[in-house]
Parts: structure tokens; sequence; C-alpha cells
């Protein structure tokens, strides 16, 4: 029997015991880097803590299993949904491909990694590699009313999920459109965000 850990919940505002759905046992699933450049501290940052919480559940007796995602496709260069891929914007930077661009800095981001000494994810998966399943989650929220086409893109909407900005304490009504990026005309609502 693992030892108690206790942990801040965002969505409850307090610090509570983990009780995780199968006793002794924590899946972990981490956003992990977009690798069209070299990382720099306040990204390692994140890899730090996940490591921390990693070997601490772990000294407390759990069994972790940790999974990082690798984005090597698809990420815009601005908050705005209109920007251009990073990736597509190192490879004309480089003068590479973009599978060479994501191999590379991936390698990269590991050997920095490995100097931190951050233990290494039990499993990483390359966003390429899961393109079907993400084209399948998208059309099952579609098929849902939660998301939506527009201008070639597909969006989240926002409104159509009632608990969305809960977790992260967000009043809905009360944030201002635009307050931090320009306003894309072919959503239905200013927080709905790019799926596809």
């Amino acid at each position: 029997m693992p030892a108690p850990v206790y942990l801040f919940n965002t969505l409850g505002r307090k610090v509570e015991e983990l009780v995780p759905l199968r006793e002794g046992h924590v899946g972990l699933y981490c956003c992990g880097p977009t690798v069209y450049n070299f990382p720099h501290i306040g990204n390692l940052r994140t890899y730090v803590f996940e490591d921390l919480l990693v070997r601490t559940l772990r000294h407390a007796g759990y069994t972790v299993h940790h999974v990082m995602n690798i984005t090597d496709v698809g990420h815009l260069v601005s908050d705005a949904d209109d920007g251009e891929d990073k990736m597509l914007v190192a490879a004309k930077r480089e003068g590479k491909r973009s599978e060479d661009i994501a191999r590379y800095y991936t390698e990269v981001f590991f050997e920095h990694c490995r100097a931190l000494n951050i233990t290494r994810p039990d499993v990483v998966c390359n966003a390429t590699d899961h393109i079907q399943q993400m084209i399948a989650l998208i059309q099952r929220l579609e098929a849902k009313g939660l998301a939506y086409q527009s201008g070639g893109n597909v969006y989240f909407d926002v409104q159509q999920f009632e608990s969305y900005g809960e977790f992260a304490g967000l009043d809905l009504e009360n944030l201002r459109a635009g307050a931090r990026i320009e306003v894309d005309e072919q959503k239905r609502g200013p927080l709905d965000f790019a799926l596809w």
C-alpha cells in the first residue's frame, strides 16, 4: 500500500489526498515539447516538475505509467488560430524537411533532459504517429456538437461545454474577447480554439 500523497486540487481549490482510479497505480499524461527549436529554461521547468512528481509518487510506493507526447507537426506560431505552423517555419529557416527538424530537436530535448537528470517517460509518442486517432476524436466531438468547421479549420465550441473554464476558475461571461489576441471572425465565439 503506497504512502499517502497530498496534492493541490485545482478544481476543488484545496490540498487533498491523491486517490487514484486504480489503487496503487497512477497514469500520468504530460504534454511534451513542440520540437522546432532549442528548449529554454521556461520549457524545461515543466519537465523538471513532472519528473519531481513522478519520482515522489514512485518513492511513495505507487506504480506510475508516465506518457509524454512530442508535438512534431501542426503547432501555430502565435496564440491566434491563423498563425503559421512552427515546424514549417523552422524547416524554412534551416533549409531542411520538417521531419528532420523534429528528429533533431527531439534528440536535443532529451539531451537537455539527461543533463538535468530528468527521468525519461515510460512512453514517448509523436503526434504524427497518431493523426488518424486525432481525426477520429475530432469527428466524435463534431458529432456531439462540441466542435464545428469554419474557414477550413475545426474549432472547439466552448459554449457547448457547460463546465468549460471551471477547472481554471475562469468566468467565461466576463472574459474580454481580443484582450490578448485578435478575434478570429471565422469562430462562433472568441474563446473557441482550433482543433485542426
